[in-house]
């Protein structure tokens, strides 16, 4: 859509500022939930607006939790809005950083532009719970936000809101500078949210009839998501399959580093047809095993790990390989440094041991600092644009139609 008539200066995106009124946001206590994880639940239901982080701190406050009471229980907001106010959504954001509050949204409950803006605050218990006033520092903690299945997270850009369809010069004018300081607070602290700043153009660039809804393996992946389905477990299944092992590779590689993977798997055929064509070229024969595996040990046990050629280093002197270790228990992802397999390998040193490989020089190890979020999942094993509700089918259709490579050999 081009912005050549006035009235379409209304959007750079959507946000859900209606023009008709709405119920603001009603933040409620819902009580304690014991279990290996203790947590106190809140609820936000409602438009975003002026007064909500007041609102918030009014519900807290009556409820009696707080993280110095109980530091061992996770505070929890559960969030069910169409949007509202972008600036308010980026100050309930900073409020839940600043408070230690993790946010989720749960199974048939939507979460929609300033709401998913707001979302992107929750957090951990701060390291320094002191730290809460509008103008201290943000504290520095990991995200801590979730969303469960059949629940609806989308995003886009701030609205330029003209009142009464008032288009007088200085209205629009208003009205354009609040939309785009909107977006400068967001490029601001978004760092701090745990969103890499390139990757905002994602969240901000649809358009009026669009909405970037965080509904595959990669946006939950790259936002820092935690995507509650855990129903499809590697563990219970017989081995692994070759196209689960590149895709394991190739999203861990990028989403360590809180990136989109998207663009990683055309470099990584991209590395692996340079790969071949060096090695037919120098006549070494690794060219006929560019990916493969390799026998190790693990303790007592024999098992193998896979390993292809994903990426370039940044001085484009050496491929970046990634290392699969079939451990069903844990999958991991190791990255290193290599001009060559034989190079690859040379750590080794004959002993086989799976901890000589791994501890190397040229190990490359990305990591958001979260060792449960850096471990491998389902959603890891899949294209990235898989949609959340049909990992387990594309899953089920690799075992289907591919060898099975087991996870333990004799």
């Amino acid at each position: 859509m081009k912005l050549g008539r006035l009235s379409t200066l209304v959007v750079l995106g959507l946000v859900s500022l209606l023009s008709v009124p709405a119920a603001s946001a009603d933040f409620s206590f819902e009580g304690l939930k014991n279990g290996p994880i203790a947590e106190a639940r809140f609820r936000m239901q409602g438009d975003i607006e002026q007064g909500d982080v007041q609102r918030l701190d009014a519900a807290l406050q009556s409820s009696g939790i707080t993280h110095a009471r109980d530091p061992w229980r996770r505070i929890v907001v559960s969030l069910n809005s169409p949007g509202g106010s972008y600036h308010d959504g980026l100050d309930l954001a900073l409020a839940f950083r600043r408070r230690g509050l993790a946010t989720v949204v749960r199974s048939g409950n939507q979460c929609l532009s300033a709401c998913g803006i707001a979302f992107l605050g929750g957090t951990a218990l701060p390291k320094d719970p002191n730290l809460v006033g509008e103008d201290d520092p943000l504290p520095d903690q990991l995200p801590e936000r979730s969303l469960e299945p059949g629940a609806v997270l989308g995003f886009h850009a701030p609205y330029l809101a003209v009142p009464n369809e008032d288009y007088d010069a200085s209205v629009v004018a208003d009205a354009y500078r609040s939309a785009v300081l909107g977006i400068s607070r967001l490029v601001a602290i978004a760092d701090r949210l745990y969103v890499i700043p390139a990757e905002l153009p994602k969240l901000l660039a649809p358009t009026k009839d669009e909405l970037f809804v965080a509904d595959d393996a990669d946006s939950v992946r790259f936002l820092g998501i935690d995507y509650e389905d855990r129903s499809y477990q590697m563990r219970d299944k017989p081995g692994i399959t070759r196209s689960m092992i590149v895709n394991g590779c190739v999203n861990r590689f990028y989403h360590l580093k809180r990136r989109s993977s998207v663009e990683g798997f055309s470099i990584a055929k991209a590395t692996i047809d340079e790969f071949i064509e060096g090695s037919q070229l120098l006549e070494n024969g690794e060219d006929k095993i560019a990916f493969g595996t390799r026998p190790f040990r693990q303790g007592t046990i024999k098992t193998w790990v896979a390993y292809l050629p994903i990426a370039k280093t940044s001085d484009g002197k050496n491929f970046v390989w990634c290392l699969f270790a079939p451990d069903p228990s844990d999958l991991k992802t190791f990255y290193k440094a290599a001009g060559s397999i034989e190079e690859l390998f040379a750590s080794f040193g004959g002993k086989g041991d799976f901890m000589t490989l791994t501890t190397a020089e040229n190990m490359i190890s990305p990591t958001t600092g979260d060792w449960i979020y850096d471990m491998v999942r389902d959603i890891d094993l899949v294209p990235p644009d898989t949609k959340l509700n049909k990992v387990a089918s594309v899953l089920d259709q690799y075992f289907a139609s591919e060898e099975v490579l087991k996870w333990r050999t004799r």
